[in-house]
């Protein structure tokens, strides 16, 4: 006889995919900041990372590698986001006279040297990274203790169950 019981679901292949795609729509919207207002704030970095985690958390996963990638997205996105609001404002102001590909160009070439300056930038996507890591972590430990503890039927009276040793009662 088979047991149709249903088996938990890690929520692995919707995590990543949600993930993923939280962490383009805020480096995307990071970078966006970045170049409409010219500043680089370090709390939008970490908006990023609370999007991720948010976002990773809606999926209602199980999976314990899943905090280790949204630290991981969460870092990414920001450090993205980052460099698309470094691309955008090389675009807006050089005008007409430098194509979206010639900024990536300019852009990658003293990108490293620019974070490497301002060790403030690393900082806040350390935190955002942390941030995504903390929001998913927590769901992640909330749902597997909720499985644990529904595997383990205890009685009434507040005594330990064996469910190994054999009642007698008589």
């Amino acid at each position: 006889m088979t047991d149709m019981t249903p088996q938990p679901r890690s929520g692995l292949v919707p995590g990543i995919v949600v993930g993923l795609l939280a962490a383009v729509l805020g480096a995307a919207a990071y970078g966006a900041f970045i170049t409409v207002t010219e500043l680089e704030l370090g709390l939008v970095a970490v908006g990023v990372g609370v999007l991720v985690g948010l976002a990773m958390m809606a999926v209602k996963p199980t999976s314990p590698v899943l905090p280790a990638l949204a630290a991981l997205f969460s870092l990414a996105g920001a450090a993205l986001g980052t460099f698309l609001g470094g691309v955008g404002l090389v675009v807006k102001a050089a005008g007409d006279t430098v194509s979206y590909g010639q900024a990536v160009s300019l852009v990658a070439e003293v990108f490293p040297e620019a974070i490497q300056e301002d060790p403030k930038t690393l900082l806040f996507w350390v935190i955002a990274a942390a941030a995504g890591f903390a929001f998913v972590n927590k769901r992640v430990k909330a749902a597997r203790e909720a499985l644990a503890s529904a595997s383990f039927p205890q009685q009434e009276s507040g005594q330990p169950v064996d469910n190994f040793k054999p009642n007698s009662q008589g």
